[in-house]
């Protein structure tokens, strides 16, 4: 069995011939391969005269290289192959990562080394992302959190570049000067070579073929010595106290302390300082300021961070009360944290830290094992813990040695500022006293799911309603899905918010035990997951079904609030991805049957689990968790079943849903879910084909050509029992109507496509598709995600190869007559959106 142990070695570094550093992390178990590569050099690194001229980068070097065009480069390859991507430019590193199957991974990594090392710059092309790129400047202008970092630079002192604009937009990026192309050439060529870049691969392959990828991408690369570059000092403007307005967000409390000066390890001691800082831990702070009335959640985030210097941000999600009486709040975390670096508590939380670490890696995805590794000083079995120790004092004594940083954000007026960049309204305010409180801190409890203590044994009856599917996971991996459908309709969105609030401490202890926790509402029918560390999951859900039965009173009011602040669509998350919390509800035909109670109670839930029948499945446990998995079981609320899947075919209707709200925003977000118009497995097969041929140009077509807007995709997808194709778009300047008649145009635009292709090509993608539809299978969590996929839907356990087995014999015609049904006048749409719908034809 793969251990703990084995994922907390951090991979060697090696130096390649021509400069390149490489980290290689082979992992025979998995059927996905993963690549990262950071540059050192970022948004602080780019000429004064074009801020955004380094993330602006970025954007181009997916936009065609020399030996692949824009429709052949890594963005589409990688999108075929069903993989992920992203690239992310910082203060002074940029990355470039992406995960696919193992199989494609040097085609892959062909086309990243020539797009870093040959990028084409055509100007035209240069021309359109700036759209793409202004359109990004637009959303993120209504963002929260980039707003407050925006505000927090105020403070900091010039001329520290933290305090500058680096995005970028229309005006700061002057393609057409011919200045501007000489600094934008400039600046790839000083940095993107071996001296500047660090590689990290991870996949099944051994260490010998990983090695001779790496070196691949060192001769690829030009051969140049690191640069290194000058770090100002960061200083702030000490104690002063700065208020925000965002509309239609949160109240929140921002604690920013600006560091200098500190020692190598301060990283890994920083991130230990988060961990705990963030602890739902009974007597912990966030529960501790929690009981108080004062916040409902603390985090530390980082928005810079380089060259032993930073600004480390506690942010907290004030209530009414911690609103009115800041000073408190500001008071109890400076408590907390001299509390918190006093030398008795580093011994405990240092052996619970290495363990919630540990446990972090042990399960990962290639990709993210690598997003670990690349922080400098990450902390591994090698780390040198005296180091970290002598860090976290020079780090806390920091940070209580001057006042921070405090921002308010919350709906208060406040005027405008002049600024370069992100549009501000901003205005200090006199610092707040309060006398000093005797919190009496205590060592947050353990939590004991890092080493649950169970006794093992096999099961001696468990319910037909819970599916078994085996044989065990040698990787020590389970899942464990749970679904309760309601009798007489769909929920309260306000019951499930208030079980989904009780939820989040377990959520918090079950992810630093290595499980994710996840609670969804799908309208008629809530869904409980359980994924990763098995040996752990028996006892967090034992210790969960009393929350889920009877979450505490104070749940119920945060219910209430949480479902009207839901649907009134805020400023707190991006707009598409708040659409998309919506979708699932939307797409059941069932009326709500509480609506938007102003009171719900202990009551109302008991009446809901009474009416509720429940079926599961369980994925990859070793029979002897049977036993104590059965006992766990055996206490949820509702009744078990063998619920029958409704097999009737989608109503050729158009359903559109406005979810406006009482919120405004500068954007529309659209989504378009088309589902399956039968459910047979050639069905699935073709569309799940089509959406992968048609997802690259997809985004090509609405994100580069014609520049709606910078959030955008097409992919197929699953919503409890609902599979089909879902198109989504986030526009600064284009009305849902235009979104949706674009959408259309482009539907149309693919089906002439089709029809001209060669055979082979859709043979072709055809037996690629499905042979690694199987292959995922390799994958635990894939294989679980596609088996509770097909028990939803109705489906028996060998559905996902029934489907490869018919996707491999795909033909043209096939891919064309599931356009045809995607497209038709009997297609049922369902569109969700913050506008109305554009006609008559929409129900």
């Amino acid at each position: 069995m793969h251990s703990s142990a084995d994922s907390a070695q951090r991979p060697p570094q090696k130096t390649l011939a021509h400069g390149l550093r490489a980290r290689l992390l082979p992992l025979v178990s998995s059927s996905k391969a993963a690549a990262l590569v950071r540059v050192h050099s970022g948004s602080h690194d780019a000429p004064i005269a074009y801020p955004g001229l380094a993330h602006f980068l970025e954007h181009l070097l997916f936009l065609g290289s020399r030996n692949y065009s824009a429709a052949e480069g890594l963005m589409p390859f990688v999108q075929g192959c069903g993989g992920q991507l992203n690239a992310s430019t910082r203060e002074r590193h940029t990355d470039f990562f992406f995960q696919l199957p193992a199989s494609q991974f040097e085609e892959g990594l062909h086309r990243l080394v020539d797009m870093l090392a040959h990028p084409l710059l055509d100007p035209e092309a240069q021309l359109r992302e700036r759209e793409v790129l202004h359109a990004e400047y637009l959303a993120r202008a209504q963002d929260a959190e980039t707003l407050c970092d925006a505000a927090l630079g105020c403070a900091i002192d010039p001329p520290h570049p933290f305090g500058g604009f680096h995005a970028g937009n229309r005006s700061t990026l002057p393609v057409e000067d011919p200045g501007f192309q000489a600094s934008l050439r400039g600046y790839h060529c000083r940095f993107y070579h071996t001296g500047q870049i660090e590689l990290l691969l991870a996949g099944p392959q051994d260490e010998g073929v990983l090695q001779r990828l790496a070196e691949q991408m060192d001769a690829g690369l030009a051969a140049h010595p690191y640069v290194s570059r000058k770090t100002l000092p960061l200083c702030a403007n000490a104690n002063a106290w700065f208020r925000l307005q965002l509309s239609n967000a949160q109240p929140r409390l921002h604690l920013a302390f600006a560091l200098d000066q500190l020692p190598e390890r301060a990283g890994p001691a920083l991130d230990y300082l988060s961990v705990w800082l963030a602890s739902e831990a009974p007597g912990g702070l966030s529960q501790r300021l929690r009981e108080a009335e004062l916040c409902q959640s603390v985090k530390l985030r980082t928005p810079y961070w380089c060259a032993g210097q930073g600004v480390a941000v506690i942010e907290l999600l004030l209530t009414e009360r911690g609103l009115d009486d800041r000073a408190a709040v500001v008071d109890a975390v400076l408590d907390w944290i001299a509390f918190f670096s006093d030398d008795a508590r580093w011994q405990p939380c240092r052996e619970e830290y290495q363990l919630i670490r540990e446990r972090s890696l042990q399960n990962a995805e290639p990709l993210a094992r690598l997003r670990y590794w690349v922080e400098p000083q990450a902390w591994g079995l090698d780390s040198d813990e005296a180091e970290i120790r002598q860090a976290l004092r020079s780090l806390t004594a920091q940070m209580l040695a001057a006042p921070p940083l405090v921002l308010t954000t919350d709906m208060s007026d406040c005027p405008p500022i002049e600024t370069c960049g992100f549009p501000l309204r901003l205005k200090t305010e006199p610092p707040q006293r309060t006398a000093p409180a005797a919190w009496h801190w205590q060592q947050p409890a353990m939590n004991p799911w890092l080493k649950p203590n169970i006794a093992r044994r096999e099961a001696v009856d468990i319910t037909p309603a819970l599916r078994w599917q085996g044989p065990e996971d040698m990787s020590g991996q389970g899942a464990l899905f749970l679904r309760w459908q309601w009798v007489h309709g769909q929920s309260s969105t306000a019951l499930w918010h208030a079980v989904a609030h009780a939820l989040q401490p377990a959520a918090w202890a079950a992810q630093q035990a290595g499980v994710t926790l996840r609670f969804e509402d799908f309208g008629s029918a809530w869904c409980f997951r359980l994924e990763g560390f098995a040996e752990a999951i028996p006892a967090i859900l034992s210790d969960t079904i009393s929350v889920l039965s009877v979450p505490p009173a104070e749940a119920f009011a945060e219910g209430v609030a949480l479902a009207n602040r839901d649907a009134a669509l805020g400023n707190d998350e991006m707009l598409i991805r708040q659409l998309l919390k919506h979708l699932p509800r939307r797409l059941t035909n069932a009326a709500e049957v509480d609506g938007q109670p102003a009171f719900i109670g202990p009551g109302s839930l008991s009446r809901r689990w009474q009416s509720a029948q429940w079926s599961g499945l369980a994925v990859g446990f070793a029979p002897s968790l049977g036993g104590p998995l059965a006992d766990a079981i055996y206490s949820l609320p509702g009744t078990p079943a063998v619920i029958p899947t409704d097999h009737s075919k989608p109503a050729a209707v158009k359903r559109w849903h406005d979810v406006r709200g009482d919120g405004a925003t500068a954007e529309t977000g659209f989504l378009l879910f088309c589902p399956l118009p039968d459910r047979t497995a050639k069905c699935e097969a073709s569309w799940r084909l089509l959406a992968r041929v048609i997802e690259a140009d997809f985004f090509r077509r609405l994100r580069s050509e014609l520049q709606l807007g910078y959030a955008l995709f097409s992919r197929f997808c699953q919503f409890g029992e609902q599979a089909g194709m879902l198109f989504a778009v986030q526009s600064p300047r284009a009305s849902a109507k235009e979104i949706l008649e674009h959408v259309v145009k482009f539907l149309d635009d693919s089906a002439v496509k089709l029809a001209d292709q060669a055979d082979s090509e859709a043979e072709r993608a055809a037996r690629q598709a499905g042979n690694q539809h199987v292959d995922s299978r390799a994958d635990f969590r894939a294989q679980a995600e596609q088996a509770w996929q097909c028990l939803q839907a109705g489906h028996e356990l060998d559905r996902s190869a029934e489907v490869a087995a018919e996707m491999r014999m795909l033909q043209q015609q096939d891919l064309m007559a599931a356009m045809d049904a995607l497209r038709g006048d009997d297609a049922s749409w369902v569109a969700v959106a913050n506008a109305p719908a554009p006609d008559l034809s929409w129900r």
